[in-house]
């Protein structure tokens, strides 16, 4: 699709001062001509446009908000976004700019009084004042196409203006024109009226009042939008910011580092995937089965083989895909154990292989144990052990906290590597990581609200990122309850714009078309969900009891250790991990126990999480003591389990590591002895008739009629929140906040997890030992980081790489402690350093009592 086309672009070098000699960037004795900047801009839209099909992401907008337009319209709203690009910079001549950060002095005097060296808010109002009289004359025309076509210009001059910084709302750019608030674009506007033409040759004359009746009538305007609308504006904006952002970056780093990207992350040929998918065992016998077996009429309910109901789910979901591959928005709905992972993976590479026009995948996760997990399945798919550097597996990247930024197989990295060979390694690196430039992507959901809700300019860098993919998301249900609505009201709107398909899967999955009062465009893939909830090997795979739901905790261990004298394997659930700590240590200290016995919490690493689970896989006779951290993801097979009550959709999630085999028989006692609502707070499924404290919750999940436990809670998040005469009322945030632009309360909303003001972190420093006998010493790990932070003569990317490499070996060391008067041999930042901090164990486990009486309250 040929959408933008190059006779759109404005020749800056027309409208400047030919006379005089403007710089973009300096780098030693190099300097970079500011038209030569604007060109590499010019170049990377080009080859993001073409490599991501942007043309059709905004040929979406156009037909969903510009709808109706005449063509020679259409086309003006092409050359406004294309022009973008192109002006962004054209502030740069701003002669206080060129002396003080280029040390280029064209002029002895100031031109723009008040604005210093900025030059954001002055390519901001030249690009404005460049197409305004077209649309203006439009408006005599067209009053509705007009005012349309004057969102944009305003809105795209205001993306100018914050390019080098975070999206702020909207209402300081309306400001900016305002002379009673002093604003930038004012102070531009009069200093171009009275000398502009000593660097700039187009004719300047408008008027601040003009200006900023313009900018006030676009909000207004804006905020009168529908629901769908507003939406369709935010992705916009936020899709022209990052792609500008992403331009100006690699258009920069090709002048400083030589560097030029040809590849922005997509995957080209979903075959190169898909056909190592199709070699796998698992996959082949789904086929097998499919040509013998599927739909042909077997008593289902009588099977003893849980692989021929997984089957069956595999196959009922591909081909319900099938039938519906223009929805936007598939719920998978499927019992704990019925391998949805799997499902999702076919499922993704169906919508590429059926969608040329999509090139990338994400997969997101609640908890960094689901990626650890999902990684690991995913290298014995894609590994290539005959050849390492032909490895599709290196087209996939986590993307987390933990993991460091991903770099190019080590192994192909020549030793002899020149000085401008690792500068340019580790910038590209780092612009990968930063505007993710990878084909597959596995994240958590922070990470994704973050790209999708953020304001930072550094979340927004990969928002473009978005377009033409596959998001799956697992877990749902693990999502802030209190902004579901919120959550699939935006996916639905991204969606639309963005050419995206997402998987919503869960065993508990709420129907959330319920919160939008429409199933327009969404799918719902398992369309006979009794067939496998129902079915005994999912249904009855483990029996409920709930005889100790009463009791106190002494008799809850007291049955406990009876069960462990029978030689089971034992998993028991606190949600405090205090309770589980205490708990753990009295059955440490209980000689008649002759089980192994097991602590795993999230103050676990992954070398100890995964030590647990091989002990968990591999013994018959243990005694694991666990916090929610074993509810989701964890591949264990456990024969009876202990669990105190929170939300019934986790209570099933636990049930979800008993028996998964079926080949045993498995039993779970519900217990309830520390108040979950302190731990889940406002959220609205603590409630106690929502949870097993009442007798019709405790059907339901015996029966697995998760519809019955969902409806009410979704009635009651909707008259809440999406009625609610107060500042949560859902339509005044959609057309206040998300209309108005306030990209700071948009955040704040739709933040996920809410920051922790009570606690700091502690590095214990001590050696751990690895699966592979390799030795992590902490007081080196700690002096390295301290090293890297330290070296001035590291150049930024590689800084950058080495930090990010340096902060993964960290967090083996890191725990989380209440605030308190701490006592620590060294700091950087808010991280304190413990240098023995091996006193604090105890048996490989962090020691409670000392920890409280040592630092301070554990957390």
């Amino acid at each position: 699709m040929n959408y933008f086309k190059k006779d759109y672009i404005v020749n800056i070098s027309s409208l400047i001062n030919r006379e005089l000699n403007f710089y973009a960037h300096v780098d030693e004795n190099r300097k970079e001509t500011l038209q030569e900047h604007i060109d590499l801009c010019n170049k990377y839209f080009d080859k993001i446009n073409k490599s991501k099909e942007m043309g059709r992401i905004f040929k979406n907008f156009e037909d969903l908000y510009l709808n109706d337009l005449d063509e020679e319209y259409i086309l003006l709203f092409r050359k406004l976004v294309i022009n973008t690009i192109n002006f962004h910079d054209i502030g740069k001549i701003n002669p206080e700019f060129q002396h003080r950060k280029m040390n280029n002095k064209i002029l002895d005097k100031s031109i723009f009084e008040g604005i210093k060296d900025k030059h954001s808010i002055i390519s901001s109002v030249l690009y404005i004042n460049y197409f305004i009289d077209e649309i203006d004359n439009i408006k005599k025309v067209n009053k509705a196409v007009g005012k349309k076509l004057s969102q944009i210009l305003f809105l795209n001059g205001y993306i100018i203006s914050r390019h080098h910084s975070k999206l702020s709302d909207f209402e300081e750019f309306v400001k900016s024109f305002d002379e009673d608030y002093c604003g930038d674009a004012d102070k531009v506007i009069s200093s171009l009226n009275n000398s502009y033409n000593y660097v700039y040759n187009k004719e300047f004359n408008r008027s601040t009042k003009v200006m900023l009746k313009k900018c006030r009538n676009v909000k207004k305007t804006l905020i009168k939008n529908s629901k769908e609308e507003s939406i369709y504006v935010y992705t916009y904006v936020k899709l022209l910011f990052s792609l500008l952002v992403a331009c100006d970056f690699y258009a920069t780093t090709e002048f400083m580092n030589n560097l030029e990207l040809n590849e922005f992350g997509e995957i080209s040929d979903i075959s190169n995937f898909y056909d190592l998918y199709k070699e796998s065992e698992i996959y082949k016998s789904i086929r097998n089965y499919e040509k013998n077996e599927y739909k042909k009429e077997n008593d289902l309910k009588n099977e003893n083989d849980i692989n021929v109901l997984r089957t069956e789910m595999f196959l009922d979901a591909e081909n319900e895909l099938f039938r519906n591959l223009n929805s936007d928005i598939f719920f998978l709905e499927a019992p704990t154990g019925s391998g949805k992972s799997n499902v999702s993976i076919n499922l993704s590479f169906k919508l590429l292989e059926e969608n040329k026009s999509m090139n990338k995948i994400y997969y997101i996760y609640p908890f960094n144990t689901l990626i650890e997990q999902n990684i690991s399945s995913l290298e014995m798919i894609f590994i290539n052990d005959v050849n390492p550097i032909d490895n599709v597996f290196n087209n996939i990247a986590v993307v987390n906290s933990i993991n460091p930024i991903k770099v190019e197989n080590e192994k192909d990295i020549n030793e002899d590597i020149t000085e401008e060979f690792d500068y340019k390694y580790y910038a590209k690196a780092l612009l990968d990581r930063q505007f993710l430039n990878y084909p597959m992507i596995l994240t958590t959901h922070v990470s994704l609200f973050n790209t999708m809700f953020d304001s930072r300019k550094e979340s927004l860098f990969s928002f473009h990122q978005l377009a033409n993919s596959v998001i799956v998301l697992d877990e749902i249900q693990s999502y802030k309850n209190t902004i579901w609505s919120e959550i699939i009201t935006f996916l639905k709107g991204f969606s639309k714009i963005l050419n995206m398909k997402v998987i919503i899967m869960s065993a508990t999955l709420p129907n959330l078309n319920y919160l939008t009062d429409s199933d327009e465009d969404t799918t719902t893939l398992i369309k006979d969900r009794e067939k496998y909830f129902s079915n005994p090997l999912f249904k009855d795979r483990v029996v409920v009891n709930y005889d100790l739901i009463e009791k106190e905790i002494e008799e809850i261990y007291d049955h406990v250790k009876n069960s462990s004298l029978k030689g089971k394997k034992i998993l028991v659930e606190f949600i405090k991990k205090q309770s589980a700590y205490e708990f753990y240590n009295k059955l440490k200290e209980d000689e008649e126990i002759n089980s192994k016995i097991e602590l795993i919490t999230g103050d676990d690493n992954s070398i100890e999480r995964q030590r647990i689970i091989n002990i968990a896989k591999n013994s018959n006779n243990i005694i694991l003591i666990a916090t929610q951290v074993i509810e989701a993801g964890v591949d264990i097979d456990m024969d009876i389990g202990y669990k105190d009550i929170s939300k019934l959709d986790s209570d099933e999630q636990f049930m979800g590591r008993i028996n998964r085999s079926c080949k045993k028989s498995g039993i779970v006692y519900f217990f309830n002895v520390d108040k979950a609502d302190l731990i889940y707070k406002n959220d609205i499924r603590m409630n106690k008739k929502f949870t097993l404290e009442d007798e019709n919750m405790k059907k339901i999940l015996v029966n697995k009629y998760f519809k019955d436990y969902y409806l009410p809670i979704l009635k009651a998040l909707k008259t809440y929140y999406n009625d609610s005469l107060s500042e949560l009322n859902l339509n005044e945030f959609f057309s206040e906040d998300v209309g108005g632009l306030k990209f700071d309360k948009i955040t704040s909303r739709m933040k996920l997890i809410e920051e922790d003001m009570w606690s700091i972190s502690v590095y214990l420093s001590r050696n751990i030992e690895k699966e592979d006998g390799t030795i992590l010493y902490g007081n080196e790990i700690w002096d390295s980081y301290k090293t890297i932070l330290l070296d001035k003569n590291l150049d930024y990317a590689k800084r950058q790489i080495k930090l990010s490499e340096a902060r993964s070996l960290l967090n083996y060391f890191i725990y989380q402690v209440k605030k308190c008067d701490l006592i620590y041999n060294d700091r950087i930042g808010d991280l304190y350093f413990i240098e023995d901090g091996e006193k604090y164990f105890r048996d490989g486990k962090v020691d409670k009592e000392k920890l409280i009486t040592g630092i301070g309250d554990f957390i």
